[in-house]
């Protein structure tokens, strides 16, 4: 069985979790944040065991990209030892506002 490697958050990817949490607690209501941070946890899951499961972008050698709902994907590159995630992003706006991708 593989090794699980360890997932890192960058600062940007934290600071893009809490505005989506602050834009659904506005909006919606505790129960859509839940979903969230379930939708969170499930790809941490998936991507510590099997981390080449998302495709690599076209863009940036390296980077992968993990559609975690219809509205929202996260950018991270794979380590020796660890899963780096750069960013989570709206998938509505344009890719070239996207910094890693």
């Amino acid at each position: 069985m593989r090794k699980r490697l360890e997932v890192i958050w960058s600062e940007e990817s934290d600071k893009r979790t809490d505005e989506i949490i602050e834009y659904l607690l506005e909006k919606f209501s505790q129960k859509e944040v839940s979903n969230f941070l379930n939708l969170l946890k499930d790809f941490e899951k998936i991507v510590s065991q099997f981390p080449e499961t998302y495709p690599e972008s076209l863009n940036k050698k390296g980077i992968r990209r993990s559609v975690i709902a219809k509205q929202i994907s996260i950018l991270y590159s794979i380590d020796e030892s660890c899963i780096r995630v750069y960013t989570i992003f709206d998938n509505r706006q344009d890719p070239k506002n996207i910094e890693f991708y």
